[in-house]
C-alpha cells in the first residue's frame, strides 16, 4: 500500500496534510495518536468512504482513485476492483440484528464474490471457527456478547479475503472484560502474515506487543513513524512522549 501527499479538509479545517506512506504486504501498522488527529478519516479514505482532496492511494500497486489505462479519474467500477481488496472492521459492530452470525458472514461471500450458498457458508463457518465462535453460527447478534459480535464482524471480512485489513478502534466500544479476546485475535491475525493490516487504537500495549511500526499522528501529520518497540521505548519527538505519557500514565 503507498500512500502519496494525501490531503483532506472539512471545511476550513485540514484534518490530512500530505500524508506519505508505504506499508509493505503483510506489515502491521498501528497508528496512535488523540482524538481528531486523522486517523479515522485516513481509513475512510482508505475505504473509498471519502474522497481524498490531493494526493494518491495505490493498493497492490493499482491506484484507487484514477483509472490506470486512462489517467481519468475512476469511476464506480474500477473503484468497487479496488475496494473489494479492503476489508474494515468498525467500532460499532454494524451486524444484521434478524441474521445469524452465519448468514452475517456468508452474506458478502454470496452477493458480492457471486460464491453458491453452499460454499460461502462452509467459508463462513472458516472464518467464525478461527475467531472462536464455530458453536455460535445460528446464533443472533442479540444473543451474543459485544465480545462476541466483535469477532463474528471480524470474520465477516475476513470471509472476503481481502489483501489489506483496517481496524477502527474495534474494542472501543467493548466492556474492559471483552477487550482481551478481541485483541488477541488481532495478535493471530497479525502474526500470520497473511495480509497488510493497519490498526487505530488507544490500546498501547497491544500496539506496542503486536504491530510492526506504530505511527504517531497530530493534527493531521505523521510525526513519528517507526518500529513499535522503539518508539514506545524511546520516541523521537516531545509530542509523542507527551501523548504517550498521558495515556499510559493516565
Amino acid at each position: 500500500m503507498v500512500l502519496r501527499g494525501l490531503r483532506k479538509r472539512r471545511g476550513p479545517l485540514e484534518v490530512l496534510r500530505g500524508i506519505d506512506l508505504d506499508i509493505p504486504a503483510g506489515q502491521t501498522v498501528a497508528l496512535i495518536g488523540p482524538s481528531g488527529s486523522g486517523k479515522s478519516t485516513l481509513l475512510r479514505l482508505l475505504m473509498t468512504l471519502e474522497r481524498p482532496d490531493a494526493g494518491s492511494i495505490e493498493i497492490g500497486g493499482v491506484p484507487m482513485w484514477t483509472d490506470p489505462r486512462t489517467g481519468r479519474p475512476a469511476g464506480a467500477a474500477h473503484l468497487h476492483r479496488v475496494r473489494g481488496r479492503i476489508g474494515m472492521v468498525f467500532q460499532h459492530f454494524n451486524l444484521f440484528p434478524h441474521m445469524t452470525a452465519l448468514r452475517n458472514v456468508a452474506e458478502a461471500p454470496r452477493h458480492v464474490l457471486g460464491l453458491p450458498r453452499a460454499e460461502a457458508e462452509a467459508r463462513a463457518r472458516e472464518y467464525l471457527a478461527q475467531v472462536g465462535l464455530a458453536d455460535k453460527a445460528d446464533a443472533h447478534p442479540a444473543g451474543l456478547s459485544g465480545g462476541q459480535r466483535q469477532r463474528v464482524a471480524i470474520a465477516r471480512a475476513l470471509a472476503m479475503r481481502p489483501d489489506v485489513m483496517l481496524f477502527d478502534e474495534v474494542t472501543s466500544a467493548l466492556d474492559p472484560e471483552l477487550v482481551g479476546g478481541v485483541l488477541e485475535i488481532l495478535q493471530e491475525l497479525s502474526a500470520s502474515r497473511a495480509m497488510t493490516m493497519l490498526i487505530v487504537t488507544h490500546q498501547m500495549k497491544f500496539a506496542e506487543r503486536s504491530a510492526d511500526r506504530t505511527l504517531f499522528l497530530d493534527q493531521g501529520s505523521i510525526i513519528e513513524d517507526a518500529p513499535s518497540a522503539e518508539l514506545f521505548r524511546a520516541p523521537r519527538t516531545e509530542r509523542a512522549r507527551q501523548f504517550l505519557q498521558a495515556v499510559i500514565d493516565g
